[in-house]
């Protein structure tokens, strides 16, 4: 099961790495943007999941040990950890709960205004990203599941 989790986590940063590298979407590259993306993307592919709570809970975790050796990789250290972990938890399971509400209820207005909020910092010069991103979200279940979904 492990294997399978990885092979999807996988794809999903795959995914995110593609939206967010070279400021594609108009926004500097880093680590917060990168956490905003990814709890969107992983928020979009657990809905797909809710009837395989394994995996679910699988992703969710493996999704924050890749935070956790992102934010050691940059330099936090065992003292500082235990608690930016804590800080990202809250805001991950806050967003999360909006954006699977709104994938649910197949909200796209409710999904774009979170993602303008979380990703873009309230603030999009343009339109187009937002609405490329909200497409390639929504797309992004059947992408990474179609090999790994069996």
């Amino acid at each position: 099961m492990r294997q399978r989790i990885l092979a999807l986590h996988g794809a999903v940063v795959d995914a995110v790495l593609g939206w967010t590298e070279g400021d594609r979407l108009g926004l500097k590259d880093d680590f917060p943007l990168r956490f905003e993306v990814m709890v969107l993307a992983v928020s979009s592919v657990l809905v797909a999941l809710k009837d395989d709570p394994e995996r679910v809970q699988g992703l969710w975790d493996m999704t924050f040990e890749g935070f956790e050796v992102s934010l050691r990789n940059r330099g936090v250290n065992d003292i500082r950890i235990g608690a930016r972990m804590r800080v990202l938890l809250q805001h991950a399971m806050g967003r999360s709960r909006v954006y699977m509400d709104a994938i649910n209820g197949k909200d796209e207005t409710a999904l774009r205004q979170a993602i303008i909020r979380n990703v873009f910092n309230g603030s999009v010069r343009q339109q187009e990203t937002v609405e490329i991103l909200l497409s390639s979200v929504l797309n992004l279940p059947g992408r990474v599941l179609g090999g790994i979904n069996s």
